[in-house]
């Protein structure tokens, strides 16, 4: 039997988690973080429908190239720092 008591708080929990803060570990300072993710958007850059953007996979490949990688423990919260970008596949 389907009892809401149980199973809205076990679809709660889910979806917290998916919808958890992006974080990166790697070397360094938030500074280094900061500059490598410059340097990983200049070279990345292109434009579609007008707005600049990258691809998602040399996004990753790039920001890897240079020590940081997403980790749901890192030291690097991209929300909190208000760097997120968007990317594209």
């Amino acid at each position: 039997m389907f009892n809401l008591k149980v199973w809205l708080p076990a679809v709660s929990s889910l979806l917290l988690v998916g919808c958890s803060s992006l974080k990166y570990d790697g070397p360094g300072t938030v500074q280094d973080f900061a500059t490598a993710r410059t340097e990983c958007y200049s070279a990345l850059m292109g434009t579609a429908d007008g707005e600049p953007t990258v691809n998602c996979g040399a996004w990753t490949a790039c920001l890897t190239s240079k020590g940081y990688v997403r980790d749901r423990y890192g030291k690097f919260d991209v929300e909190e720092l208000e760097m997120t970008i968007s990317c594209t596949d």
